[in-house]
């Protein structure tokens, strides 16, 4: 079997958080040996899932903080690994007598990465809780996120968790390389809210120079018309997106509206922008004329950019998805069979994915050589 780029790096995964575990995962996907240390649950969690879908391909362990044994276990065992991922506060790991400098000290090259709501340092860096509706709230993603009339919406996926867990992968694998060169680990600090930010990139480059504060536009956007969904006769809603001069002149032709390019309203996009009501109403009633069937293949025939609204059914049956290999099927500690979604990177023309979440172990039971 051929090796996978980061066989032979081990790595421990701490924490309860989804955003430590999807960049432990990202590792373990590719040849990490992930030790994942699962904490003893809470009361209120006692009738809940006892594994998570990203726990699959790595090596599950209890750990109980409060015992002495398991303490001096993780102690030899962060002097024997290649990187800490994190989502525990260093406040909390001093609670537990386990001071992060010391355990770095004893691990010179060892890397930690420590992923949190919003980081290690500053105000908020003291162990705030946090969760992923809080963060996409506090950091301005709610705000431009619903209707356009309408009030601030959380998005339906957790995209804080996402890109802190890809950030936090990608810090790590950074630091690796470092560690390689120079034989010291790094520290590093990844938090929710930052990525969050990092994400939005494009809307506070505006208002830090303007100071205009974005608004919600639902599925329009602030810089180009027009962009919106649209319904078909047949019900289904197209996503259409015209940004540059070349594409207005081909959506206008394909939509079967010439007149569209001499209308002095319509004649570049701040006038398209400005305008933008009245020109949706025309899209909207020329789109009601064909199937979404049809609306796409001559779409596609103008290189048009567009794409349908579907539902999850639908994307799991679609052929782009099915093609990519987008979902696996994985085994859970009772046996059970269940289909994720799986790692988007494709290697070599090749997917790397664990397939089974393991039993978890206790701490005496798991040899640290």
């Amino acid at each position: 079997m051929a090796l996978k780029p980061l066989d032979g790096i081990r790595i421990v995964e701490m924490g309860t958080t989804e955003a430590e575990g999807i960049a432990a995962l990202l590792l373990s996907d590719y040849g990490a040996e992930v030790i994942r240390l699962e904490f003893p649950k809470e009361e209120k969690e006692e009738n809940s899932q006892d594994y998570r879908v990203c726990d699959r391909g790595k090596m599950r362990v209890r750990f109980r903080p409060d015992e002495p044994d398991d303490r001096k276990w993780l102690e030899k065992l962060l002097t024997r690994v290649d990187a800490v991922v994190t989502s525990v506060p260093d406040i909390r790991m001093s609670q537990w007598n386990l001071d992060v400098d010391t355990l770095c000290s004893r691990n010179p090259g060892m890397v930690y990465t420590s992923v949190t709501g919003y980081g290690q340092t500053g105000p908020y860096g003291n162990g705030r809780l946090y969760d992923e509706a809080t963060i996409q709230a506090e950091s301005g993603f709610m705000s431009i996120t619903g209707p356009e009339h309408g009030d601030p919406v959380r998005s339906g996926s957790d995209f804080a968790t996402f890109a802190a867990g890809a950030n936090a992968c990608i810090g790590t694998l950074m630091a690796l390389i470092d560690a390689q060169r120079t034989g010291r680990g790094r520290r590093v600090d990844v938090s929710m809210m930052d990525s969050v930010l990092y994400g939005l990139e494009n809307q506070f480059s505006v208002y830090l120079k303007s100071e205009h504060i974005p608004e919600r536009l639902g599925n329009h956007y602030a810089l180009s018309a027009p962009v919106g969904d649209f319904t078909c006769r047949d019900g289904k809603k197209i996503m259409i997106s015209v940004a540059t001069g070349a594409q207005w002149e081909n959506f206008a032709d394909v939509m079967g509206h010439p007149e569209w390019l001499e209308n002095p309203d319509y004649r570049n996009v701040g006038a398209r922008l400005k305008n933008h009501h009245m020109l949706e109403k025309e899209v909207s009633t020329a789109f009601a004329e064909y199937t979404s069937g049809e609306w796409m293949k001559r779409l596609q025939t103008q290189k048009c950019i567009y794409g349908r609204i579907n539902d999850f059914k639908e994307v799991a049956r679609h052929e782009q998805v099915q093609a990519r290999h987008m979902f696996i099927e994985i085994t859970a500690p009772d046996g059970t069979k269940m289909t994720v979604p799986s790692n988007p990177l494709v290697m070599d023309g090749e997917k790397n994915a664990g397939t089974v979440v393991n039993d978890t172990m206790m701490c005496h039971d798991c040899a640290v050589d």
